[in-house]
């Protein structure tokens, strides 16, 4: 009992651990202009699902949740987290414009809530691919309050979208890099510091499982060299999961995405 209650103490550092599905884009043309992309999606549901069962152990039930059981807790659970004032993402978005570096637009975005699932998705045009990494989303964090995500939704564990990366000349050849993050590498470590029994352990690896983190390059360079995980057509694909995060070094998230184009 002492082991559950711990966990679900714990949830208080990991709200939305797991659920974050990130995709960052970069299309590029020969003068190194082009586009970029930044979209996440959360998913809530494994966090209710979660906070159902461990409720259920410690009042001495078996068995799965029943229906009535997961909607109550989707709207405490939503109830919980609603903000104060009403999220205003269009002036969210003014406020991102007019912080941009110069020589990068705000090309489309978009914010959709359906209540346990949240999408923003920003499309950014660049006259230099070297401005991506002065990007910096609006931060919404006051002194005792949660930080927000894009729209008021859930904290965006990328405050800087392309921090990072870089793309060097080399003359005859450029060096695209850019670190590997795993944005809830702070709760896996919360939640491996818990004494939790095997069946706890089991329900925070669903919780997990969800994550996925990927990065995508398209160049009309001819390729040298490249650490991607796959090759469509001329876009070179990085993505990662629970699993892959997992086996990661310090080193090998440093490295991250690296690719070498020839001029």
């Amino acid at each position: 009992m002492k082991k559950i209650a711990a966990a679900v103490l714990g949830l208080c550092g990991l709200v939305f651990a797991g659920c974050f599905d990130i995709e960052q884009t970069l299309t590029l043309e020969k003068n190194l202009s082009g586009k970029a992309g930044f979209a996440m999606k959360v998913n809530m549901e494994p966090m209710v699902g979660f906070m159902v069962r461990m409720q259920r152990e410690m009042e001495g039930k078996t068995g799965e949740p029943t229906a009535a059981e997961l909607d109550k807790a989707r709207k405490e659970f939503l109830a919980s987290k609603k903000p104060e004032t009403t999220p205003d993402f269009e002036k969210d978005k003014k406020e991102l414009q007019s912080k941009l570096p110069k020589g990068v637009t705000l090309l489309d975005s978009s914010f959709k809530d359906e209540g346990l699932k949240i999408a923003a998705n920003f499309l950014f045009g660049f006259d230099n691919v070297s401005k991506l990494s002065e990007i910096q989303f609006p931060k919404k964090k006051e002194e005792g309050a949660e930080q927000q995500g894009p729209g008021g939704g859930p904290g965006n564990p990328v405050e800087s979208p392309f921090n990072g990366l870089k793309v060097v000349d080399e003359g005859s050849t450029i060096l695209v890099t850019s670190p590997t993050e795993n944005p809830v590498a702070d709760q896996q470590e919360q939640t491996a510091q818990m004494d939790l029994d095997p069946a706890a352990k089991k329900q925070m690896e669903e919780m997990f499982k969800g994550l996925r983190v990927a990065f995508k390059i398209t160049a009309p360079f001819q390729v040298v060299e490249h650490n991607a995980h796959r090759k469509e057509g001329n876009t070179l694909i990085w993505e990662y999961d629970l699993k892959t995060f997992e086996k990661m070094k310090p080193e090998d998230l440093a490295q991250g995405v690296r690719v070498r184009y020839k001029k």
